[in-house]
């Protein structure tokens, strides 16, 4: 493995220490409506959720601080209700190193130039309290690649008694997949839960696009705190999903795609241990003619840690995915614009992030990926040839990731991420890559 690139290392070292340091904040919208720090929601390392963050999630986003001080009057309808607003704002600089194509050869088309987008992604939130037992988010967004989308959630949540939730949610989601609508563990099911921002090489669920793409679905849950004690938790959810926001690609009525997540914590001495696993299986294949259709089989294991050492808040995300494979049948399928070609993948990812300071995080991550394709080699009049053994150029023995997320305030409060990360491929021919990224996030 080769570090190199000093002078990027030495930038994020001057990034770091040349700012006032502050807690960043978190969706400030949550924090008006509370009335709490946006550390009593999340981990030191934004915007990774604590166990209190975990059960505004399960509320339905209804825990309001404006209701507590009506006092319980009656007041009318929007006397419950508790909208606010936020923008989140990031930038991005992306700059990848001798990354090859997809037959293995380093290409000269400008692929590995660096990309810096000073307004990477604009994301306008409204949402919070609508009753009792509703809450609600819309989001509008602007992201340069993807261009803009709608999205958002609707949420029945029930309080059974001080411990527990049963709810139903109904979401739309242009890039954050079928657990969009209740998902709230830090492994990466969840984009926006998800240690590193440089997801595709640090966290096996975002390289296999599991959390991420659009979705459209319906999924019910039931979250019970002090199931069997005073020290655990159980979450347990099921849906159906279809993976697109709209009809125009899919017949989404015959693209309905069942899903269950299941996830256990305990917490013993000053850590919490979360084990989960999840699956998403079903879809048909369809004749060339028909309209394209999608059958899918994913499931898959994670492990949450989280805790403190000597002061220092730590915690360790790991995930195994044993299987993700997705095949597209019908018209418009094994096309690379509407990203519906076939994927025959599982691997394995963890990372791992300490608080150095009030301010500053170190990260370290370590994934292996396993295209389990089997490509077809052809001879020089278009005949296929051989099956290759399954190692090919998408595979890695494993990536290396390190990081840093700094919080500070200059103007207003922010975060910035410097990540670096190295691949060694499988495929004896393809040369080592490296990928390095510095996000900055403004949260209003």
């Amino acid at each position: 493995m080769k570090i190199g690139k000093s002078s990027h290392i030495a930038l994020a070292t001057a990034l770091s220490i040349s700012v006032f340091t502050q807690t960043v904040e978190a969706m400030p919208m949550f924090g008006t409506q509370t009335g709490l720090d946006c550390v009593a929601c999340h981990s030191q390392q934004m915007p990774r959720l604590n166990k209190f963050g975990r059960k505004f999630a399960a509320s339905g986003m209804t825990i309001s601080q404006k209701v507590k001080d009506l006092n319980s009057t009656n007041n009318g309808f929007m006397a419950n209700t508790d909208i606010n607003p936020s923008l989140l704002i990031k930038s991005k600089y992306n700059r990848t190193y001798d990354k090859p194509d997809g037959k293995g050869n380093i290409p000269d088309d400008g692929t590995n130039a660096g990309d810096f987008s000073l307004l990477r992604s604009v994301q306008a939130h409204l949402g919070g309290r609508i009753s009792d037992e509703f809450g609600a988010i819309i989001k509008l967004g602007q992201r340069v690649k993807e261009g803009k989308s709608i999205e958002g959630k609707a949420v029945y949540a029930h309080a059974m008694d001080d411990n527990a939730y049963l709810g139903a949610v109904f979401f739309s989601t242009a890039e954050l997949g079928a657990f969009a609508g209740m998902e709230f563990y830090n492994t990466g099911l969840y984009k926006p839960l998800r240690m590193f921002d440089m997801k595709i090489y640090n966290n096996t669920v975002q390289k296999q696009k599991i959390g991420a793409q659009a979705a459209t679905g319906l999924q019910a849950y039931y979250d019970r705190d002090a199931l069997f004690n005073e020290n655990d938790h159980l979450f347990v959810t099921v849906g159906m999903y279809a993976p697109a926001q709209d009809g125009v690609i899919y017949d989404m009525g015959d693209n309905l795609i069942p899903f269950a997540r299941i996830a256990y914590e305990y917490m013993y001495s000053d850590f919490n241990f979360i084990l989960g696993g999840f699956i998403m299986k079903g879809g048909d294949l369809v004749a060339a003619t028909s309209p394209l259709s999608i059958k899918r089989e994913t499931y898959g294991i994670d492990l949450q840690i989280e805790g403190s050492i000597m002061e220092h808040e730590v915690m360790l995300a790991a995930t195994k995915v044993f299987k993700n494979t997705l095949e597209y049948s019908g018209i418009n399928s094994d096309v690379d614009e509407l990203d519906t070609k076939n994927r025959y993948n599982e691997g394995f990812s963890i990372q791992g992030a300490v608080s150095v300071t009030d301010a500053l995080i170190a990260k370290l991550s370590y994934m292996h990926y396993n295209d389990t394709n089997e490509y077809l080699t052809y001879d020089n009049h278009g005949n296929p040839k051989y099956k290759t053994d399954k190692i090919n150029v998408k595979d890695l023995d494993y990536a290396i990731g390190l990081g840093i997320d700094y919080g500070f305030t200059l103007i207003v409060p922010m975060k910035i991420a410097v990540e670096y990360a190295w691949m060694q491929p499988s495929l004896s021919r393809v040369k080592e890559y490296q990928d390095f990224m510095v996000t900055l996030t403004l949260p209003f």
